[in-house]
């Protein structure tokens, strides 16, 4: 149990003591109060007022002058309404420094909990290409995957990737009918990845379907039965292109830091997947449509018609993706349940998608984990109308605005250095501004806002880091206090702050919301840099010197792990 945690029971035992035999009190009664000198908790007494028939402001100083402070209080006051606790300085300061110092990189994490989950996202799809829409969804998904990890929870990473169906059909149309022969066929990123000129490809074959859609819808069609029949011909094109795209898709998240345990293929069940229909027809689960597709009715569960089968025998992304719950729960039969995380476009499809499940019996809790997009000032992204930000060009704008502010602070860096550096922010600056907002609410992603190092950025967070590592390097060796008393406020107020991490972390995995620890390390980073500012630590004398290091250390531990919560590094310099 961390420092808080204990403090909160404490203040829970001592309300408990002071208040009524029946009532009703949990530390989600407690917050902080908006200003420090007000204390460090603080409990409401409007619904005891309510039950009691009393004035709140009363009750409260009733109940303060039940309460003889111990342990980590160290001191309570009634304030109007409110019972306020106050903690021991000295207690809680050093308990919080034997915290962090004692698990450091482990800091902020839960004992195992005994669940296991698995975590879907980064479903990319071949044949078109990687777009900052895409990005979101794969920082949110390595933020929450690390975020219940920390909470307890194990958590396998899987990303489905659909490498067959309606939009490769088309791509290979189109390819074989204009484009073949232009693309070389490489397997390794590069610069200019052919993810990018697939993506082009797939614009073109878009405006030309829709330019005669009654003489070339049939065409497409007729590409789409080869494949799924197994056409040697369309089968080797298919393949060829596929394994070059899969190559750079698992390039671009290896770059980001992104590892799956296992990927999965739409084309790996699409025919089991096509099984599972005959199964929910033969159960009276599914049936036939007016236009001879097959639909699982669900509008009893107000969800309207759930379609699961062209007419014309073809797969659909439900078809295949009935047979992956089952696939999913079978590799890992300790799983207790699968997330998704999903743009909300898609919002009706899981809920009918998990209604059908449950109609065969499928047990397994599922979840959609839902967010919005990153938005263009002209609108909305479309890899059919071709306005894509391709992630590539993204990442490469970001470098290129890193690269020339770190080139003027830092001439005497080698190459490597630089390089390794300008990575490291420009990566932080795209992922804390991609999760920094809840994500249900659209994103417009401005790349000069993002890259400052003043006010609610990733580079912000990582330059505090980078100055509280330049004093712990100057001071290497030296030995840090746990057990000085704390002198000063503002080392309080640091270690207050860093006590925080833990339960910041919690409900950011409770919520799937990392914008909780993002904001929570951008108030830390102000809180170290007004420390950096305001207090004397390598000039101080040597027992303060001493102490006020444990304090910086404890600050740099909480800031690195909020960071690697969100999925970013915390530079050493900057």
């Amino acid at each position: 149990m961390y420092t808080l945690d204990k403090a909160k029971k404490e203040v829970i035992d001592a309300l408990f003591s002071a208040l009524p035999p029946d009532s009703d009190v949990s530390d989600t009664d407690l917050s902080r109060p908006p200003q420090a000198d007000m204390g460090d908790l603080s409990f409401p007494c409007f619904g005891l007022a309510k039950a009691l028939k009393g004035n709140p402001a009363a009750i409260a100083k009733d109940v303060a002058a039940k309460i003889t402070p111990s342990g980590l209080v160290g001191e309570v006051r009634a304030v109007g309404p409110y019972v306020n606790f106050f903690f021991n300085k000295k207690a809680f300061a050093t308990s919080v420094l034997e915290d962090v110092l004692g698990h450091v990189n482990k800091y902020g994490d839960a004992p195992r909990n005994g669940e296991q989950a698995l975590l879907e996202y980064g479903s990319v799809n071949t044949h078109k290409e990687v777009h900052v829409g895409h990005l979101l969804n794969v920082s949110l998904g390595l933020s929450i995957g690390r975020l219940m990890n920390a909470a307890g929870t194990k958590v396998v990473h899987v990303k489905y990737i659909g490498d067959v169906g309606a939009h490769v059909a088309k791509w290979l149309w189109y390819y074989d009918k204009v484009r073949r022969g232009e693309v070389a066929g490489r397997t390794t990123l590069t610069e200019h990845s052919e993810m990018v000129q697939f993506g082009k490809i797939y614009t073109e074959a878009t405006l030309l379907a829709e330019s005669d859609e009654e003489k070339y819808k049939p065409e497409i069609s007729a590409v789409l039965k080869k494949l799924e029949a197994h056409d040697p011909e369309w089968g080797d094109l298919w393949n060829r292109t596929r394994e070059s795209c899969l190559t750079q898709i698992n390039a671009l998240f290896a770059e980001l830091g992104i590892h799956f345990s296992r990927t999965y293929l739409e084309s790996e069940v699409e025919g089991p997947g096509k099984e599972l229909v005959k199964e929910l027809l033969a159960k009276g689960i599914a049936k036939e449509g007016e236009k001879g597709a097959i639909i699982v009715d669900s509008e009893a569960e107000d969800l309207d018609v759930f379609l699961v089968l062209k007419s014309d025998g073809t797969a659909l992304y439900s078809t295949k993706e009935l047979a992956l719950a089952g696939l999913k729960f079978r590799e890992y039969p300790e799983t207790s349940r699968s997330l998704h995380v999903v743009d909300n476009r898609q919002s009706l499809y899981f809920k009918q998608f998990f209604a059908t499940l449950k109609k065969l019996g499928f047990d397994k809790p599922m979840v959609h984990v839902s967010h919005d997009f990153v938005t263009l000032s002209e609108g909305a992204m479309s890899s059919r109308k071709g306005n894509i930000i391709t992630y590539e060009d993204f990442r490469d704008q970001m470098k290129a605005m890193v690269l020339e502010e770190t080139a003027k602070r830092h001439a005497d860096w080698d190459e490597d250095k630089v390089s390794k550096t300008v990575w490291m922010i420009a990566e932080g600056a795209m992922k804390f501004g991609m999760l920094k907002q809840d994500t249900d609410r659209p994103l417009t992603f401005d790349m000069a806002a993002a890259l400052s190092f003043d006010g609610f950025t990733g580079p912000y967070v990582q330059y505090a880091h980078a100055r509280l590592s330049t004093i712990l390097a100057k001071a290497e060796g030296e030995t840090v206090s746990v057990c000085s008393a704390v002198d000063d406020p503002k080392e309080f107020a640091l270690l207050r702050m860093v006590a925080d991490l833990p339960q910041a972390a919690l409900i950011a995995a409770r919520d799937f919301r990392p914008s909780l620890v993002a904001q929570y390390l951008f108030e830390l980073a102000q809180a170290s840099n007004e420390f950096y500012r305001d207090v004397p630590v390598l000039s101080a004398d040597p027992g303060d010197r001493a102490r006020r290091l444990a304090v910086i250390a404890a600050a740099r531990v909480a800031l690195a792990n909020g960071l690697f919560l969100l999925g970013i590094r915390a530079p050493e310099e900057m």
